[in-house]
């Protein structure tokens, strides 16, 4: 997988609350809550997860604000493909 391929799009069934109060179940709202999610695809690091990290460290590949997120919950992953905006020079 090349770096440009570990940049992907997630969506996913989140576990969320159905009512705020005391609700008719009748009532209750048949809809799942979900989210969408992009981050750097961490492979192979939790089996049975899809985990994603916000930010990583270029020299020592550290992550950050890591999210792991049940394959069971994933409804639909996507490939995101970079494109510089500004002329930036690379890190020396």
């Amino acid at each position: 997988m090349t770096d440009s391929d570990r940049i992907v799009r997630v969506w996913w069934r989140d576990a969320h609350a159905a009512t705020e109060t005391w609700t008719d179940p009748a009532e209750i709202d048949e809809e799942p809550c979900i989210v969408l999610s992009v981050g750097f695809l961490l492979s192979e690091v939790k089996p049975g997860y899809l985990v994603l990290a916000q930010s990583q460290i270029l020299d020592h590949g550290d992550v950050d604000h890591v999210l792991a997120i049940p394959t069971a919950m994933v409804v639909r992953i996507e490939s995101l493909h970079t494109v510089p905006l500004v002329p930036v020079e690379p890190p020396a």
